[in-house]
C-alpha cells in the first residue's frame, strides 16, 4: 500500500491523478484528517464538503458512493472523537516524510476550500504539521501549493 501511496504522491505533485489507494483503513484514516480539518471551524460548509469528495474521487480514484459513504462516516466519527493522536500516528509511522507532506498538502486543500483561514484552523494546521514531523517551512510551502492549486495564489 505504502508504494502505491508513493505513486500517488508523485501523481498528486505533478498535477496528475492518483493512482486508486487500495487500503481503506488507510483511506478512511485520511479521510477522517480531512473532516477534522474542515470541521475545524465548527462547520463543514459545502466548500469544504465538496473539496473533500473532490479529493477522494480524483486524487485516489474512488468510486463517488465509496467516496460519499467515507466522508459520511467520517462526519458521524467527528462528533465523538475527543483526539486526533490516534489518526495522525497511523499517517506518521506508516507513511514517508514525502507522503505526509502531500497528505498535509492535502489538508490545507479542505482548510482552505472556503477561502479563508480562521484562527482555528490556523491553529489546527500548525498543530497537524508538528505531530506529523512536518516543520514550518514545509508546511507552508504545502500552503502555497494548496492555494495555487485551489486558484487562491497572491
Amino acid at each position: 500500500m505504502l508504494n502505491q501511496f508513493s505513486e500517488w504522491v508523485k501523481g498528486f505533485s505533478d498535477g496528475g491523478t492518483a493512482v486508486p489507494c487500495e487500503d481503506e483503513a488507510f483511506v478512511t484514516t485520511i479521510t477522517a484528517l480531512l473532516v477534522e480539518a474542515g470541521m475545524a471551524d465548527g462547520d463543514l460548509d459545502d466548500a469544504e464538503r465538496d473539496g473533500i469528495l473532490h479529493l477522494l474521487t480524483e486524487q485516489l480514484e474512488l468510486a463517488d458512493d465509496k467516496a460519499k459513504s467515507l466522508l459520511d462516516e467520517a462526519i458521524a466519527a467527528h462528533d465523538s472523537r475527543i483526539e486526533i493522536h490516534s489518526l495522525v500516528r497511523q499517517i506518521r509511522t506508516e507513511t514517508e516524510m514525502d507522503d505526509r507532506i502531500i497528505i498535509l498538502e492535502m489538508i490545507w486543500m479542505v482548510v482552505l476550500a472556503d477561502k479563508q483561514l480562521d484562527s482555528h484552523e490556523s491553529q489546527l494546521m500548525r498543530r497537524l504539521a508538528g505531530l506529523l514531523y512536518i516543520d514550518d517551512v514545509q508546511s507552508g510551502m504545502a500552503a502555497k501549493r494548496a492555494q495555487n492549486r485551489l486558484g487562491l495564489a497572491d
